[in-house]
């Protein structure tokens, strides 16, 4: 008959091989996750550049203009920058200067 000790031994093993194969799982489906990832970027890059390349003799155009529109969602999502209140008096100190940020 196998004594206490060997069991839980036993049982130690089987848990750690356990806890192996759910990380090795989870590393496979995190890699999987960044490939589709990558996938998807592609697929939208070529979408991209094939409607580009139909937009015919405006394509220059309509390029700039999906350059323009990518900035201003840039822009939508930066942080705003609070300049302080204009006096009627120019105040020229240091920390007038300094611009609050919300």
């Amino acid at each position: 008959m196998t004594s206490l000790s060997r069991l839980a031994e036993l049982h130690a093993r089987q848990f750690i091989s356990q806890q192996k194969h759910q990380d090795e799982l989870g590393r496979q489906d995190h890699l999987a996750e960044q490939h589709r990832a990558a996938k998807r970027k592609q697929d939208a890059d070529r979408w991209r550049q094939a409607a580009i390349n139909s937009a015919g003799p405006l394509c220059l155009l309509d390029a700039v203009g999906q350059a323009e529109e990518s900035w201003v969602e840039l822009f939508e999502h930066a942080p705003r920058c609070e300049l302080p209140k204009a006096n009627a008096k120019t105040d020229w100190s240091a920390s007038a200067l300094n611009p609050q940020w919300a």
